[in-house]
């Protein structure tokens, strides 16, 4: 496991459900890694999620724990996840099964994490494999049944992985459509935010269902427009299922950024006062991106709207009430 954050700790605690397996996990700090192995617990993030520390190796050395594990599971802000592995030599990489946990894509050069492994490390497409699904680390932690889908074109590391995480309360299911699954995870995110927006500005939950379904509309066109895949169905758990699901619940980081948002408060600010970030905020950078390169602006309205809102300083109110007369 490399990432420390709270899906990577609900992650280990999955993992560590199979008696008898070890589990490799990377830390990028000293103190959280004495911490979790004195006494078996992440002090910063799902501090109740005990972890059987006899079956747990916790290191701050990133090359040595990639070298000794087979598999690689990645649960690091898209955000970050350059700064963490350009520490790695190219061939680093080389002969691993490796696992995306991270919804969102990587800032400034506009790729999908499937994407940045290959160009960057040259790890073959048929060793990639992502996990999704509605799944707030909170509710795992607490062991609270929850759906997850693997996702990989190679179709045979896809139930392999599924295999390895199923437990009591993680239920698990295959599919090839990576490139989907990977761009719903990047728009849930930035559906999200816009839905925090609307309860920021005190709208209700009347409102907020018409965004969800306007947005189930739009990830579903943006899909369409720029990967489309004749067997996709969009209702599945791992599309719906997660939009929903962040949109909606008091968990969601995203839904909790466009409400500080509408509030009148800068994203840096709500960064730095909740010592975490929201993925849709670099996400719909990189969705604005794709959509100017596809020339499908007209195709993403909600996803434009919050673009303007974080990165052209436009008022929340009035942009929202265009779309509520525009759009919804």
């Amino acid at each position: 496991m490399i990432g420390s954050g709270s899906w990577a700790t609900a992650i280990v605690k999955i993992l560590l459900e199979r008696e008898g397996r070890e589990v490799n996990w990377w830390v990028r700090s000293e103190e959280t890694c004495e911490k979790i192995t004195a006494e078996g617990y992440n002090p910063r993030h799902l501090p109740d999620a005990r972890l059987d520390t006899t079956r747990l190796h916790v290191s701050t050395d990133l090359q040595a724990v990639v070298a000794d594990s087979t598999y690689l599971l990645l649960a690091i802000p898209s955000a970050y996840l350059h700064e963490v592995l350009k520490t790695l030599p190219r061939e680093a990489l080389q002969g691993k099964k490796i696992v995306s946990a991270i919804k969102g894509t990587i800032p400034d050069c506009c790729l999908s994490v499937s994407m940045y492994l290959r160009e960057y490390f040259g790890v073959s497409r048929d060793a990639i494999c992502v996990v999704s699904g509605p799944s707030h680390a909170e509710e795992v932690c607490r062991e609270m049944p929850t759906f997850l889908t693997l996702a990989s074109s190679n179709i045979v590391l896809a139930n392999e992985m599924a295999c390895i995480m199923r437990c009591s309360y993680l239920h698990t299911s295959t599919t090839t459509d990576i490139d989907g699954v990977e761009r719903c995870g990047l728009g849930k995110n930035i559906y999200a935010i816009a839905a925090g927006l609307c309860q920021g500005l005190n709208y209700g939950d009347n409102l907020n269902a018409v965004l969800t379904a306007a947005a189930m509309r739009e990830m579903h066109n943006m899909l369409d427009h720029s990967m489309p895949c004749p067997d996709r169905n969009i209702y599945d758990n791992y599309y719906m299922g997660d939009l929903v699901v962040t949109c909606w619940s008091r968990h969601s980081r995203n839904r909790a950024l466009g409400e500080a948002v509408a509030r009148g408060e800068r994203p840096a600010d709500v960064f730095a006062r909740t010592g975490s970030v929201a993925e849709g905020y670099y996400s719909v950078k990189n969705l604005h991106q794709l959509a100017c390169e596809y020339g499908i602006q007209h195709v993403v309205p909600i996803a434009e709207a919050v673009y303007s809102i974080l990165y052209d300083g436009a008022d929340p109110k009035s942009t929202v009430k265009k779309l509520i007369d525009t759009v919804f």
